[in-house]
């Protein structure tokens, strides 16, 4: 008999699950790459004089938990109270605020940078090195994602952008997730893939091409189709399918998934959501003198929420697709010499012990073949969402006044919800339009296969990598999130109804099930639950 899996904290302090971002176990590659990552928790919220520290995390049993952060400083605290004077003035000023200029930034420097190293590491054909080659090329995509990954987490103190937003029309009385929805259509990147996939299937369209079965039959029907299929491969072919892990395959690894979104593109046009009139009419709901301040922070806020799956995409999900491309083609090395038992073993070394798995020196076969089957039946549970390590609670200073009213603008905006969510089945509802199909409920990266033309995606979470799959389904579901979640950006960016955070989702959906998605109301609805075969 198996040993039962233990839950036990990994230090002292309270670890709290955090499965809104990393619903499946990962491996101990990813978890070890992943907490240096996080340092731009900290240098963000430095410069904006946001209380954010440097994080604590560790898996257990494969699932990351979030810890106790490391306390501040006094030196830490005091320049913290001077960044947030500062931001807070800048909110209140009329000049261009600090991050506008971290927004132009990105799109001026430091995307196209990390774009070309990349496309840079992309270009290199992995099977044609040789052992040292190839050792030293996977050492270089760590570093390539140990060098962007930290940019995603310093944008996020650009949420205060909206905050302030928010700030301002509750003064109004305006309900904040109407407020939020005024960001739609500011996220070109979440688009992206749906419109890339749509020049793709329109071609086909415009060339009355038959229904294609492989990407082969796309590129073969015509010239057009072939232009926009191979620019789509450049710039997504080695992000991972729901980008949580190495261990998930990349979309090209999956030509079946992106064959199924093309034809479904085809069948199937959404129209982008325009969100003029819904602004002036919420602009005018503002008092005269706060209007110009409304536009103002409406611009910030619109500008900030691009970045949110623009790097993610960029700094995260390349990056690690294209580690897994080197680590895939060193496991196949290392499998054919039988020092490891399965190609992906190889991403079951933690970073520190990798020089020694490609030397052929521990961890061993077993051990690694051991952390896998560990990981495998942690994929089974539902891990515990706290766990007690014990031990004096760390001291937090309290913050001081500007600190305090920094933090509550970026509070008010990650607490945006409708008054609802104590309902079963009933969440944070994104559009306007219900859908009726068939659950697919996703629990794993080898579940998103199941997915069909039509399907309701269920999903504890979804990231950016599930891009690739919204143009084949007609609603999604989450059982974790918020109104800035992935899944909330992305349904509204192409169109998509959804209903995000819906808490006891899983208690009374089942994979099959013919549910009702009334984003409307916030609601899902078992319409029918088809006999068992």
């Amino acid at each position: 008999m198996m040993n039962k899996l233990a839950w036990e904290a990994p230090d002292a302090g309270d670890w709290w699950s955090v499965r809104e971002h990393f619903p499946y176990p990962v491996s101990q590659l990813f978890a070890t790459l992943f907490p240096a990552a996080t340092v731009g928790w900290k240098t963000g919220g430095a410069r904006y004089g946001l209380t954010t520290g440097e994080p604590r995390w560790a898996a257990v049993n494969g699932f990351i938990y979030f810890g106790p952060p490391h306390p501040l400083t006094a030196d830490e605290h005091a320049a913290r109270e001077i960044a947030a004077v500062l931001t807070l003035a800048a909110a209140s000023a009329t000049t261009t605020t600090p991050w506008q200029t971290e927004v132009r930034r990105w799109h001026d420097e430091e995307r196209p940078a990390a774009r070309a190293a990349n496309l840079g590491l992309q270009a290199v054909d992995v099977q044609d090195l040789d052992d040292v080659a190839l050792s030293a090329h996977l050492q270089r995509t760590m570093a390539n994602f140990g060098g962007w990954a930290p940019l995603h987490f310093e944008h996020t103190a650009f949420d205060i952008a909206a905050g302030f937003l928010l700030r301002l029309t509750d003064r109004s009385g305006i309900a904040g997730h109407a407020v939020i929805e005024l960001l739609t259509g500011a996220s070109p990147a979440s688009a992206a893939v749906d419109r890339r996939l749509g020049a793709v299937a329109e071609a086909l369209e415009a060339a009355g091409a038959p229904r294609c079965s492989t990407l082969g039959e796309v590129r073969d029907a015509d010239v057009l189709a072939a232009a926009a299929l191979d620019s789509f491969l450049e710039e997504y072919r080695w992000r991972p399918v729901a980008g949580h892990d190495v261990l998930e395959p990349t979309l090209g690894e999956r030509p079946d998934l992106l064959v199924a979104s093309i034809a479904a593109r085809r069948a199937r046009h959404r129209a982008a959501t325009d969100v003029t009139a819904a602004a002036d009419a919420m602009r005018c709901a503002v008092p005269e003198p706060d209007r110009t301040t409304f536009d103002r922070l409406l611009t910030d806020a619109r500008a900030a929420y691009a970045l949110r799956d623009d790097d993610v995409g960029i700094c995260w999900n390349w990056p690690l697709g294209l580690i897994r491309r080197a680590g895939l083609e060193t496991g196949r090395r290392l499998a054919a010499a039988n020092v490891i038992e399965d190609p992906g073993d190889v991403f079951e070394a933690a970073i520190d012990e990798l020089p020694g798995v490609l030397a052929g020196r521990g961890p061993g076969a077993r051990e690694l073949a051991r952390r896998r089957d560990v990981r495998v039946r942690a994929a089974a549970s539902v891990p515990p969402m706290h766990l007690a390590g014990g031990g004096s609670p760390v001291a937090t200073p309290t913050p001081t006044s500007a600190v305090a009213e920094l933090t509550a603008v970026r509070d008010r905006l990650w607490s945006v919800a409708p008054p609802r969510l104590e309902r079963p089945l009933h969440g944070i509802g994104i559009n306007a339009a219900s859908a009726v199909g068939r659950a697919r409920v996703v629990a794993g990266p080898d579940d998103i296969a199941n997915l069909e033309d039509g399907d309701i995606l269920v999903a504890v979470a979804t990231s950016t990598a599930f891009n690739a799959v919204f143009p084949l389904v007609a609603a999604v579901v989450t059982e974790q999130g918020g109104i800035l979640s992935h899944a909330a950006i992305l349904a509204r960016e192409v169109g998509v109804p959804a209903v995000v955070g819906v808490a006891d989702v899983f208690d009374f959906v089942r994979d099959g099930d013919i549910v009702e998605v009334n984003p409307i109301a916030g609601s899902v609805r078992v319409v029918d639950r088809p006999a068992p075969r």
